[in-house]
């Protein structure tokens, strides 16, 4: 077939596909765009890794008009973001871009999207979140009366804002990476080139990332027991001390799933979901692990073998 009829194929194809979802989505009361927003890529990222960024444009705005004519203005925001964000991936790999660049972008462009329709929904349909915040205060001191006194020292304002603006964040960082990895699925599936990606034992945070995580978290703490007078430094502070305390537990839990099978095999299939309770209800230690997994040479000593057999040393 002609590559140019072709092309004007699988663009049509692409088109009525989010055309497909949008009626369905609109039967189920939007309830498929709410729930499986990360999918709704998977088109552009087909057709931009296919036939390039400068080719995609055409479609996308297609899909603009479509969502025009088919979708209500919050379901428009949200599928044409994804769309772009699906382009972005797409080009990256028609580009032969690095894998970490793709994944690292298309995070980025989840968390921007999921914060600036925060913003704009906020003010279109007049939500505010400073009642968003008092509802959250009820609902605690109706949940855990209890801990009313015990919260009293921290200022509950602008933690929970703090909190609201974080999660919506994480929650377009988690959309990113599912959408990173169905893509890649996906298209390896199709038979599509893609970029080596690299195994994540093989990853090496850089040190002063650990050291940024912990300072980030010491501020946090200090920010729950102290009332800074600059409301944007308070939050900033809290802001970046979850966050870094996120990545040190993230990678804590990394670490006890990929080193724990080396000192107990028999646990090798439940290290992944040890890692993960751990995560949950032993956040601390799992920080503590995922500092010295990025700080240390602990990692670099066991890719290469050196614990196991300084532990075989040591037996014997």
């Amino acid at each position: 077939m002609n590559r140019n009829i072709r092309k004007l194929t699988d663009g049509a194809m692409m088109i009525a596909i989010i055309g497909a979802l949008l009626l369905i989505d609109r039967q189920l009361a939007g309830m498929l765009s709410g729930t499986f927003l990360f999918l709704f890529p998977l088109p552009m990222v087909f057709y931009s890794a296919k036939y390039g960024m400068k080719n995609s444009w055409v479609v996308l705005a297609s899909i603009f008009i479509l969502l025009f004519m088919l979708a209500t203005p919050q379901t428009m925001f949200f599928i044409g973001c994804e769309s772009f964000i699906g382009l972005v991936y797409g080009s990256g790999i028609y580009s032969h871009t690095d894998n970490r660049r793709i994944l690292i972008r298309t995070i980025v462009l989840g968390a921007l999207v999921e914060l600036f329709a925060m913003v704009v929904f906020a003010a279109f349909f007049g939500i505010d979140l400073n009642m968003e915040v008092d509802e959250y205060k009820s609902m605690l001191e109706v949940l855990a009366p209890n801990s009313t006194q015990a919260l009293s020292m921290i200022n509950m304002d602008s933690f929970l804002k703090n909190m609201i603006v974080l999660s919506a964040a994480l929650t377009g960082v988690l959309e990113g990476f599912i959408t990173h990895m169905v893509s890649r699925m996906m298209l390896k599936r199709m038979r599509v080139p893609l970029p080596e990606s690299t195994p994540i034992y093989a990853y090496f945070p850089p040190k002063w990332s650990g050291y940024l995580a912990v300072i980030g978290f010491i501020g946090y703490v200090v920010s729950l027991q102290y009332s800074f007078e600059n409301e944007l430094i308070q939050g900033f502070c809290q802001g970046l001390g979850m966050c870094g305390y996120l990545y040190l537990a993230l990678f804590g839990a990394i670490a006890i799933a990929l080193i724990l099978p080396s000192y107990v095999p028999s646990l090798r299939k439940w290290s992944g979901l040890i890692a993960f309770v751990c995560m949950l209800f032993a956040a601390i230690f799992t920080a503590m692990i995922g500092f010295l997994y990025i700080t240390t040479d602990y990692h670099k000593k066991w890719l290469e073998g050196g614990l196991k057999h300084a532990s075989e040393t040591k037996e014997s």
